[in-house]
């Protein structure tokens, strides 16, 4: 992607917050903060998905994100292309990214971290030893 597509990607998405852009293998990934709600390929956002929200994008007419695996397989992801009229209507576009970002929390993926998170948060603390002189 472009230096000029991410800064119009990152204003596109200001209402709902500072999304940040990192590669992910051959696609760039759209994060807040750690989760990834969205894909760029071919300078087309593409938004997660579940069965619920992708019903929204199919009433859109809007397609998953497919890609070839090694095997050559075809490879459907759960990442939906974001109806074109959005580019123009960034406000209407943050309420969309919202979305995808709360599908993305609810992931397993998510959720794994989440839990990881809580374990190194309260993990055992070694006793201290006390010095008695």
């Amino acid at each position: 992607m472009t230096t000029e597509y991410h800064a119009f990607v990152a204003e596109l998405f200001s209402g709902f917050g500072p999304v940040e852009v990192r590669r992910v293998f051959n696609f760039d990934g759209l994060y807040i903060e750690d989760t990834m709600f969205g894909l760029v390929a071919d300078e087309r956002v593409f938004l997660k998905t579940d069965a619920e929200n992708r019903k929204v994008f199919a009433a859109e007419d809007c397609g998953p994100l497919h890609y070839r695996a090694r095997d050559g397989a075809d490879v459907e992801m759960s990442y939906y292309e974001m109806p074109s009229r959005l580019y123009d209507e960034p406000e209407e576009a943050s309420v969309w990214a919202r979305r995808a970002y709360d599908v993305a929390l609810r992931s397993p993926t998510a959720l794994r971290k989440q839990r990881r998170r809580v374990k190194e948060k309260h993990a055992r603390q070694p006793a201290r030893r006390h010095n008695r002189a």
